[in-house]
């Protein structure tokens, strides 16, 4: 496959190399961050603790004012993801997802400008003091 520099310049090398050696039928799975030039807007600081009954439900009104900013900053950036087939799946409050597909279909969401940056998923080794090694994915 043709990698073009503003795809190169998204990935890393472990994801380069597997788009190059890898078949257009082939399964890719990628850890995507996604956003406009990699970094969300501060959340606006309009909610008054006093406002609420406790510190817990302050903290979740917080929490869901995020999640309402980082869907409105990325959501298009999915739209586009769900069309290329690549059903990407996230947590709550990141603005990082995980998507699975073709490698052709992997390079077509690359050219999105809100795909900022995007990484092979794989195993990683976590060596403990112990020395034992231990497999995390």
């Amino acid at each position: 496959m043709n990698l073009s520099a503003r795809q190169i310049e998204k990935i890393d090398p472990l994801l380069k190399e597997a788009l190059l050696r890898g078949q257009d039928g082939e399964n890719l799975r990628v850890i995507m961050r996604l956003g406009s030039e990699g970094r969300l807007s501060r959340v606006d600081a309009d909610l008054d603790p006093a406002q609420f009954p406790s510190r817990e439900a302050w903290r979740r009104a917080l929490i869901a004012q995020r999640e309402r900013q980082i869907s409105g900053e990325i959501g298009n950036t999915l739209e586009a993801l769900h069309k290329l087939s690549l059903q990407p799946s996230r947590g709550t409050l990141g603005q990082t997802v995980v998507v699975e597909g073709p490698a052709s279909q992997i390079l077509a969401a690359l050219e999105l400008p809100g795909v900022q940056h995007a990484s092979l998923d794989r195993v990683l080794q976590v060596n403990h003091a112990s020395g034992a090694e231990r497999h995390v994915a």
